[in-house]
């Protein structure tokens, strides 16, 4: 049996209950336009239940996929050389072109973070070995609701706390509204083995604290239904995000001028007839484009509130860079080295 086919090349029917969940993928893949016939993709394969159920997803989702699954050894726990092992036999027997890789080293802080990147890292590798392939990873609905709650508790804006979306670039989540409690029960029915990390239980990684303390919290007094209102939410603030940023595009095309290489001058006038929304996408943009990062404006936005123009008015930026009030003009400028 070629494993990459769709639903029709399995034999076997599945309960309603795993039915409903390959449906909800499909209706997700459909509506976010991720995949369709005669596509490449690269399934994350952690060994864990979201990648295992998403693995027998796409398997089932009537769309002719060439199936080609990537597992990184993170080397973290005593464990993970078996579970690649494990993971890498099991994928190979059902027939699919195995990719698998093995991180050294990686150590606090922010270890997790370090481990994500790695795993992406080598997942776009095999991607574009595989003909630009896209990148499909096991993120459901909790994920996305645990970053949604994390981001708030950093004060994050509306694209951070948009969460995880669907799809971006290459990679895309077809999972993404379907709960985790759904993705283990769907391996259990049909029998498919997982790997349960025991770091998804140690709370001392933020995301688990969230999970356990917030989002357990939340079901329990409001129930099911409050964790998918939650991700509703994160879908409108993505939406929302997405029209400012393009709004914010089109105003700093009108506005900005001076080389982007060093300085930056901005029409005074036209960002004080923005609303302050509008103002710190603009200013995050022209100085995200002379340091590598944007943040540390908030001081300037209170500042133009109260500018009258009689006196310039100048600014450290964090991470390097200065940002001036003049009469007519704001200038953002990178620091000399």
């Amino acid at each position: 049996m070629n494993p990459s086919a769709g639903c029709d090349a399995l034999p076997e029917k599945l309960p309603s209950a795993q039915f409903q969940i390959v449906e909800r993928a499909r209706a997700t893949i459909a509506r976010y336009e991720m995949l369709e016939d005669g596509d490449s993709v690269v399934v994350g394969l952690s060994g864990g239940p979201d990648s295992t159920c998403l693995l027998d997803v796409l398997r089932r989702c009537r769309i002719d996929l060439d199936i080609v699954v990537a597992h990184v050894d993170h080397g973290i726990s005593d464990e993970s050389e078996e579970v690649a092992a494990r993971v890498s036999a099991t994928a190979a027997h059902d027939g699919y072109e195995v990719h698998l890789a093995r991180a050294h080293e990686l150590s606090a802080p922010n270890l997790q973070a370090k481990a994500r990147d790695f795993r992406y890292d080598f997942f776009d590798i095999v991607a574009r070995q595989t003909g630009d392939a896209k990148v499909a990873t096991g993120h459901t609905l909790d994920d996305r609701v645990e970053t949604t709650l994390a981001r708030l508790l950093h004060g994050a804006g509306t694209g951070g706390v948009a969460g995880i979306p669907p799809h971006e670039a290459n990679r895309i989540r077809p999972l993404i509204d379907v709960r985790r409690a759904e993705a283990r029960s769907y391996c259990d029915a049909l029998g498919l083995d997982y790997y349960d990390d025991p770091a998804n239980e140690d709370d001392t990684f933020e995301r688990v604290a969230v999970r356990r303390r917030l989002v357990a919290a939340i079901e329990e007094r409001w129930g099911e239904g409050a964790i998918r209102a939650v991700a509703r939410s994160a879908d409108r603030l993505r939406e929302d995000s997405a029209a400012l940023d393009e709004l914010k595009e089109r105003l700093y095309a009108g506005i900005a001028g001076g080389d982007e290489g060093g300085e930056i001058t901005l029409q005074l006038a036209a960002i004080r007839s923005m609303p302050r929304a509008l103002r710190r996408r603009v200013l995050e943009d022209a100085v995200g484009r002379i340091r590598d990062r944007a943040a540390g404006i908030d001081e300037v936005l209170d500042a133009l509130e109260r500018y009258d123009g009689a006196a310039h008015k100048s600014f450290d930026l964090a991470g390097g860079g200065t940002l001036r009030l003049e009469e007519d003009t704001i200038v953002v400028s990178r620091m000399p080295t």
